[in-house]
């Protein structure tokens, strides 16, 4: 029986002009998966880096699931 694939949790920043840096936490599959969960939640213009990531005990106690980008 395969394992799943591993989840991690993703920092993606999020810059727009004019505006502060934000950065989301997403737990994903793949660091693709992450900037698309947090593109659903910005602008068409605003540029999406993956700039980290948080331990699984972080997670954890954020109560962070699957694909939800959670602002930190």
């Amino acid at each position: 029986m395969p394992k799943p694939p591993k989840r991690r949790a993703y920092l993606v920043s999020v810059s727009q002009k004019r505006e502060a840096v934000r950065i989301y936490a997403v737990l994903a599959t793949t660091p693709d998966e992450a900037l698309e969960a947090a593109a659903l939640n910005v602008v068409a213009k605003a540029q999406l880096e993956i700039v980290g990531g948080l331990s699984r005990d972080s997670a954890k106690r954020l109560g962070m699931k699957l694909g939800e980008p959670l602002l930190i």
